[in-house]
């Protein structure tokens, strides 16, 4: 058996898990995931150490080594970039819902000029992860009101049509890129001209958000940045991530209403045992409406109720 070793950042394992969620299997300590594919286990460490064990293990090997490169080189910009983007105006953009196992995939574009930096931050806007969500709730409508904003929401049923063909960050990426096209077209002439560039939470590399996009069309003319954490940045991604996070929280409510629930947040042991439920009470059709079908969730649950 012959194996092999990369480093790997953050943001490259979390595709590779996207990238492998169909063939994810039990970890081991101190891994991220453990994944399964004829001829090669993939085992992502929390030291950033990614093996790759079996007997094909080359074309696996060879698709992240080269994504690796590109990270170096593409997907952390210079810190004073941040920090001079940060007083421009900007259309932010993010998404929330893609690590829950039910719910919608929720994506808010946000344009924001200086002149209303005060206004949102006197609403108290910062980072939704910091807020609760009675806090979000609160905010979402407050922002709505008073900036342009676009909001984009993907159903799980769509969602998983759309997966047969397209992985989890194809599918961020076209939301983002029609998202961002809808709140162009909405700005009036002279907001337009004001526009000093797009700022996109960054969930993977700018070359493949590029490939993903790329048979899509493009109205906003830019420049793009590309920044983890970009809530941390610019406040019109963190109005953004809000409005998205609110939106995220209302599909929980809608969607778990004709089966008389609240869909649970997340993809934990407590996710698995309301699938469980929805599943024996409805049968296991019921998941492709109200979940992310490829998760590893799925697995569990349905092989949990043939018991």
């Amino acid at each position: 058996m012959s194996s092999h070793t990369i480093l790997a950042d953050r943001h490259t394992i979390q595709e590779m898990q996207a990238y492998y969620q169909d063939y994810l299997i039990s970890p081991v300590p101190y891994s991220q995931f453990r994944a399964k594919k004829p001829g090669v286990v993939i085992t992502a460490y929390q030291s950033g150490k990614v093996l790759f064990q079996g007997s094909d293990i080359e074309n696996e090997v060879a698709i992240w080594s080269s994504m690796s490169k590109e990270k170096s080189q593409v997907f952390l910009p210079p810190e004073s970039e941040a920090s001079t983007i940060s007083t421009k105006c900007l259309i932010g953009s993010d998404e929330v819902g893609n690590g829950s196992y039910f719910g919608a995939l929720t994506v808010c574009a946000v344009y924001l000029d200086p002149e209303h930096f005060s206004l949102v931050q006197q609403l108290g806007v910062k980072d939704s992860k910091l807020l609760s969500d009675s806090q979000i709730k609160h905010l979402a409508p407050k922002i709505k009101a008073s900036i342009p904003y676009h909001l984009t929401t993907c159903p799980p049923a769509k969602y998983n049509q759309v997966n047969q063909k397209q992985n989890a960050n194809a599918i961020k990426a076209i939301l983002h890129n029609f998202t961002l096209n809808q709140l162009w077209q909405k700005l009036n002439s002279n907001q337009q001209k004001a526009c000093e560039g797009i700022l996109i939470d960054q969930f993977t590399p700018e070359k493949r958000y590029w490939e993903y996009v790329s048979d899509q069309p493009k109205n906003c003319p830019g420049p793009y940045y590309f920044h983890q954490k970009a809530e941390n940045i610019h406040l019109a991604v963190a109005c953004a991530s809000i409005i998205a996070r609110a939106a995220f929280l209302e599909s929980l409510v809608s969607l778990g209403q004709p089966y008389g629930i609240k869909l649970l947040s997340g993809a934990g042991t407590a996710v698995d045992q309301q699938g469980r439920d929805l599943v024996q009470a409805h049968g296991p059709q019921v998941l492709n409406q109200v979940a992310k079908y490829h998760f590893a969730n799925t697995k569990k649950i349905l092989n949990h109720n043939k018991k």
